[in-house]
């Protein structure tokens, strides 16, 4: 009988462990899809190809080409007059493993303002911590789909089903 006490408080540590390593893990992605954002809105060119997954820089041509390409995006949010005045996480962050990966799809929840307007996003992004790897790198969620996350990531869970987004005038 002792050994199935113990075993039980065992089982209720690793559970608890468990717990706080995935809060933790939430947390850490969420401030990390924080910062990637405000950095893309402040025209901090590095800090977006920094949280860039590498397969996505190399599919732009590399890091030169990756630092162009958000660069030119940076001039088009400016000259639209585009700011994020909000930016919320709806649903806690879910968290899966494939092809040797952890993902992390991250859903979030935008008010954007251009030229006085402003416009809801319901987007998500799309953690990947590669083996070995101890920061997360994004791909951003709109442009991910069932067929073309085999491409980036093989391994990634094939049944796993997109959270849903849309743009839309306020």
């Amino acid at each position: 009988m002792t050994w199935l006490c113990s075993l039980l408080v065992a089982l209720a540590f690793v559970a608890s462990a468990e717990a706080v390593q995935s809060g933790q893990d939430a947390s850490r992605v969420q401030e990390d899809v924080r910062t990637l954002i405000r950095a893309l809105y402040n025209g901090d060119v590095d800090t977006v190809v920094r949280y860039t997954h590498p397969t996505v820089i190399a599919m732009q041509g590399g890091t030169s080409a990756a630092r162009k390409v958000v660069q030119d995006v940076v001039v088009k949010l400016k000259d639209g007059g585009m700011r994020v005045d909000s930016l919320t996480f709806p649903k806690p962050p879910e968290f899966l493993e494939g092809g040797g990966r952890r993902f992390a799809v991250v859903p979030t929840l935008s008010i954007i303002s251009a030229n006085g307007q402003q416009i809801e996003s319901l987007n998500f992004q799309l953690g990947i911590l590669d083996p070995g790897a101890t920061d997360w790198t994004f791909v951003e969620g709109s442009r991910v789909t069932k067929q073309n996350v085999q491409v980036l990531f093989p391994g990634f869970p094939a049944t796993y089903e997109f959270p849903p987004f849309y743009r839309k005038r306020l």
